[in-house]
């Protein structure tokens, strides 16, 4: 499994929530998902179907219906979801699943990672219908703090607040996971320090290894530092801990499953929030759903899956999903700036700033070149045989200057 999880870290660390990341989709398989080709040109069988977006898969490859994952939940005292943060497939699922395991009045909780510990006061006056679900985004400063479209998380809130499901925030203040990767432990006031677990359990060996080989890739960062690797260990530690603690701490208040949101590096092989439950929680029964970008179906990463091709909603209004030859431009906003540049739903983004586009990692990297030359940001387009160039203009200031990412956001400087 560690080597599985070394190999495959440009298609998952997206999925790892660390500050600054850079944002690594990895390259869209040419067979169809689940399918790799042996030294005969045969593909081998891994996934028993081709799955349309949102369809759930066994750690068998076979499909699943909702009901059937339903029923298969059924027992389990956590339920572990992973997420990339702008998949919009993703949290489709999400909201389903939610929904489905909360509409029998049989009683469920909601954590997200999504909110931090120190907002719990106002998700408690939502959860009361003190607070409406309009003005939840102003009250939890979700921009500052989250900084990921709330359209995209809004479906969660307004299924708990039909269904009557407690929600709770898990994870630690971004305030104070900022002052830890910049100073250290030694940098928090005793205010901060009282939001940290009560126990900072470390890594495991394999997740270690993988930590180790997305630093490698992390611009700036030196892994043969070790002071500075094991502060990029610590952080995601406190993450994963604190998450965890919270869970256990929301399935003893309520005595009800808990449903777990967090993006999907703290999820899968059960090395972050899964690990620290069962330290908090020894007899925890653990579900962990994961979803499965295609390409190479590895059912060690979780027990339960769901397809939910590379997507990504565009700041710039647009969805784009990862293809063998480009990437797909899939919907486009009316009057956004992808619509206003001529942009179209159909199009193929073959290239940008001379890099070619095959994955959404590429577009990340053409993005950031385009950012720090402060240059426009230039598409080579291909539509209905003809290929052309479309302009998006500038993305910004220079990185020097840029307003700081939020801290889970590993694409918000410089991704388009």
């Amino acid at each position: 499994m560690i080597e599985n999880g070394v190999r495959s870290a440009w298609t998952r660390a997206l999925w790892l929530c660390l500050p600054g990341l850079l944002l690594t989709l990895g390259a869209c398989a040419r067979n169809a998902p689940g399918m790799r080709a042996d030294a005969v040109g045969t593909p081998s069988l891994s996934v028993t179907f081709l799955p349309q977006k949102g369809d759930f898969i066994s750690a068998y490859g076979a499909p699943l219906s909702l009901n059937d994952v339903k029923g298969l939940a059924q027992g389990y005292d956590y339920i572990l979801i992973g997420e990339g943060h702008r998949n919009p497939v993703d949290h489709e699922v999400q909201q389903q699943l939610l929904d489905t395991l909360s509409n029998n009045g049989d009683g469920l909780s909601l954590g997200l990672e999504m909110v931090g510990v120190d907002r719990q006061q106002e998700l408690d006056d939502f959860c009361k219908g003190q607070v409406s679900l309009e003005a939840l985004p102003g009250e939890l400063d979700w921009a500052k703090n989250w900084g990921y479209d709330f359209g995209l998380f809004r479906g969660l809130f307004a299924i708990a607040e039909r269904n009557g499901v407690p929600v709770a925030g898990l994870n630690v203040p971004s305030g104070v996971v900022r002052t830890i990767t910049k100073e250290g432990l030694d940098g928090l006031s005793d205010a901060d320090r009282a939001w940290l677990p009560k126990e900072i359990v470390p890594p495991a060996t394999d997740q270690r290894a993988f930590l180790d080989s997305v630093m490698a890739m992390h611009k700036g960062k030196d892994p043969k530092d070790t002071k500075e690797r094991e502060r990029f260990y610590l952080v995601q530690s406190i993450w994963d801990s604190k998450m965890a603690e919270e869970a256990v701490r929301l399935r003893k208040q309520y005595d009800w499953p808990v449903l777990v949101v967090a993006g999907a590096g703290h999820v899968e092989y059960g090395w972050g929030i899964a690990k620290r439950i069962r330290w908090f929680d020894p007899a925890a029964r653990i579900l962990t759903i994961m979803p499965w970008r295609g390409g190479e179906f590895d059912s060690e990463a979780g027990d339960l899956f769901f397809y939910a091709p590379d997507t990504y909603r565009s700041r710039m209004g647009m969805i784009l999903s990862a293809q063998a030859d480009g990437i797909l431009v899939e919907s486009v906003s009316r009057g956004s700036r992808a619509d206003r540049a001529g942009l179209r739903p159909g199009d193929l983004l073959l290239e940008a700033c001379a890099i070619p586009l095959h994955g959404l990692f590429s577009l990340h990297m053409a993005g950031t070149k385009a950012h720090d030359a402060d240059e426009p940001l230039v598409f080579t387009v291909r539509r209905d045989g003809a290929i052309f160039s479309v302009d998006m203009g500038r993305l910004g200031t220079k990185r020097s200057k840029a307003k700081a990412a939020p801290k889970d956001d590993p694409a918000s400087q410089g991704a388009p």
